[in-house]
């Protein structure tokens, strides 16, 4: 495994963002945003004429989204929330519903998000072991 300087946070974006190419660099270790209209030519140069350089970051599916959800619910303490989001992930538009029913508790919204973060951050770290990268310094 080739160890580089990698921002670990911006890969798990790169990683939880839909609709968007995000590249690894793997001379840098830098995520890069390729947008869809006003690329950076430079960029596109490059891509185009150092392709092995650059690893493309495949984003989580909504099956991954799904199950990120599920392995939260077990930290959900409060009776009804539990109920409304076990619920809403067992409905139509799941994703959708699960985001909407954590809008009614701030306090869980939060947790929610620091669960997502620290589970984006460990599939990023799954995400470099499965391409035999690994970062250059110890991961916090």
């Amino acid at each position: 495994m080739r160890p580089l300087t990698i921002d670990l946070d911006q890969l798990a974006f790169a990683l939880n963002t839909e609709g968007l190419d995000h590249y690894l660099d793997l001379l840098s270790g830098k995520v890069l945003l390729i947008p869809e209209e006003d690329a950076d030519p430079e960029l596109e140069t490059l891509l185009r004429e150092e392709p092995e350089r650059f690893l493309l970051v495949e984003p989580l599916g909504q099956s991954d989204e799904l199950r990120l959800m599920e392995e939260f619910l077990p930290e959900v303490v409060h009776p009804h929330a539990y109920a409304a989001l076990q619920q809403a992930l067992a409905g139509r538009k799941p994703a959708r519903s699960f985001r909407h029913v954590l809008m009614e508790y701030p306090v869980l919204l939060e947790a929610w998000h620091a669960f997502e973060a620290t589970r984006l951050r460990e599939l990023a770290q799954d995400w470099l072991e499965d391409n035999e990268l690994k970062p250059a310094t110890p991961l916090h």
